[in-house]
């Protein structure tokens, strides 16, 4: 055979073997994939979330805490659980149930602000646990849902300044929320006429505080600036009451 021609034949023969060879691969993800949605759908096939409670919750200083039961229908035996304060996903558990496909859960959160309406809700989805430990979630079986609602009252507060030559004192007062004993977050700002601003804060203190800021002497000074003390109060659980300031013009 001529030379070039068995060249040519030989290249031809390669190139059919390497697209056989990368096909290979493909036909064999498929086929897995394939595999793994008939697993998934024989093991969720007529599965449900066939019972789910809130129980024991409670809510104190922007922490909340609590449990119920859940259930499940076969082919299920297990549970997924999604956790929710107002529509936003906040922890996740997922469980095995004893033989009747049954159990509890429990969930604990803290920093729920205080002064608002909130929203906690707990979602269920069946799956199933294998013996070799393989799981199936089945969140096309539909979830059941159960929720609570709470709300943290805030603590409230006064806030006042008195002023002489050099200094500002500034108290403040605090009741409500979850008790005391009361302490404060300050925040001060100084702005310079030059332009120059500097803050210091938020630092925790005492509910009374004195701030340097000496007092113009007319007509032979002039302000320069001012000063700006913001206070918060907070309850022994650390929640805040709303912040409260003062200003008062200064020279630097």
């Amino acid at each position: 055979m001529n030379r070039s021609l068995m060249g040519h034949s030989l290249r031809l023969l390669l190139s059919g073997l390497m697209l056989t060879a990368c096909g290979v691969p493909m036909d064999s993800e498929e086929a897995s994939a394939e595999e793994l949605g008939v697993k998934e759908s024989a093991s969720c096939s007529g599965s449900s979330v066939s019972g789910l409670s809130i129980s024991g919750f409670s809510s104190y200083g922007g922490e909340l805490a609590g449990g119920g039961t859940w259930s499940v229908s076969y082919p299920a035996n297990a549970v997924h659980l999604d956790f929710l304060l107002d529509g936003a996903v906040i922890g996740q558990a997922e469980m095995l149930g004893d033989s009747n496909r049954s159990g509890t859960w429990s969930f604990n959160y803290s920093s729920a602000s205080c002064g608002a309406q909130h929203v906690f809700k707990v979602r269920a989805y069946p799956m199933t646990i294998a013996s070799n430990g393989e799981k199936f979630w089945c969140p096309g079986s539909g979830p059941q849902e159960r929720s609570w609602n709470f709300s943290e009252p805030c603590p409230t507060s006064t806030f006042s300044c008195v002023r002489n030559f050099t200094q500002v004192t500034c108290t403040g007062t605090a009741s409500g929320g979850t008790g005391g004993p009361y302490d404060a977050l300050w925040f001060e700002t100084e702005k310079h006429d030059s332009g120059l601003t500097s803050n210091y804060g938020w630092y925790p203190a005492p509910l009374s505080k004195s701030f340097n800021c000496r007092m113009p002497l007319a007509p032979f000074q002039s302000a320069n600036g001012t000063m700006t003390i913001s206070f918060i109060a907070r309850d022994a659980s650390g929640l805040q009451a709303s912040v409260k300031s003062y200003t008062a013009s200064c020279r630097f």
